[in-house]
């Protein structure tokens, strides 16, 4: 039987206490670690509110400078990904909406049509809302100009639906044309100066345009406004009262140290109040400082502002009538 070399010998146990490299060294005991009672950092990060969190990251990149490279290296990775993604395209949104209200419900009575008026207008409604939110900040201009485009389009469609009856209650209290021209506001006001020159150098601006040609101005309100942005007028009228507010601020900055300055200088100018022996001025004068009230001049003062005595009606008996 072979013998097992594995197992210790004798020399092993009689070495000195203390000698063997086996039991001299201490034992590490790993304990198991005590789980948290309170939620981790990253699921309250998690818990909060979007705005909320912004804050915070801006405040501590304000604090530690740093730390902003971060923010600035993760910014550009995301510009990159999006530049390098291809422009999204809304067509389809403009070819469901023109079906829905020339085509869908061509064959149906006014009565009828009048009665699908909530389907065509939710069809609208979420074709809009869909296009802006997909075509908001920091997508790529030709994802922009292209939701622009589908939203003029979409108008359009509605002033020349061929349907009397859906376009008469699309259009008859200008409340849908308004939502899309608020909508085309923020998709304007999301370009830069320079893209909505471009906007305007490939011809957009001038169908943009021919919108006002189509409808009354009273039932898309709005669309004067989408107007002044590509003009510039509103970014003018932001300047101005920009630099309104600044004026107003330092008058107000102006006004604010001259009443201190006021304040501070109150008690160098009154003059201290010297009592004199046999003064004719009473009470009232003394504690009122300079001012005398007992002066002849304040007399005749006061005969001048007191009004003059009232006239009455004598009343007279009947005898004396008679």
């Amino acid at each position: 039987m072979a013998l097992n070399n594995s197992k210790r010998t004798y020399e092993t146990f009689s070495e000195p206490f203390g000698a063997s490299s086996n039991f001299s060294e201490p034992v590490q005991t790993f304990k198991r670690a005590r789980q948290d009672i309170e939620p981790s950092l990253w699921n309250q990060i998690l818990s909060l509110p979007h705005t909320t969190a912004q804050s915070l990251l801006y405040q501590i990149c304000s604090a530690n400078p740093s730390l902003s490279s971060f923010v600035t290296s993760a910014h550009d990775a995301r510009v990159a990904a999006e530049a390098a993604r291809p422009p999204v395209n809304f067509d389809h949104y403009s070819r469901d909406c023109w079906y829905t209200m020339n085509k869908k419900y061509k064959r149906l009575s006014c009565g009828a049509q009048f009665e699908m008026m909530g389907d065509i207008c939710q069809v609208l409604d979420e074709s809009r809302d869909a296009i802006v939110e997909a075509a908001g900040a920091g997508v790529r201009w030709e994802t922009r100009r292209n939701a622009l485009e589908v939203l003029r389009k979409i108008c359009k469609s509605i002033m020349l639906c061929d349907e009397p009856q859906i376009r008469h209650e699309l259009m008859k209290d200008g409340y849908m044309l308004g939502q899309f021209a608020d909508s085309m506001q923020e998709l304007a006001r999301g370009m830069t100066k320079e893209e909505r020159g471009r906007y305007k150098q490939e011809g957009l601006y001038e169908k943009l345009l021919e919108l006002q040609t189509e409808c009354d101005p009273i039932l898309m309100e709005g669309l004067p406004a989408v107007y002044r942005i590509f003009d510039g007028v509103e970014d003018e009228e932001e300047e101005e009262e920009e630099e309104d507010e600044q004026q107003d601020d330092e008058i107000d900055d102006c006004d604010a140290e001259v009443v201190n300055g006021a304040y501070d200088h109150e008690g160098d100018d009154e003059e201290p109040y010297q009592e004199e022996e046999n003064t004719t001025g009473s009470a009232a004068s003394v504690a009122l400082g300079k001012q005398d009230y007992s002066s002849p001049a304040f007399q005749q003062f006061q005969e001048i502002a007191q009004p003059s005595s009232t006239h009455r009606t004598k009343v007279f008996s009947v005898g004396e009538l008679s």
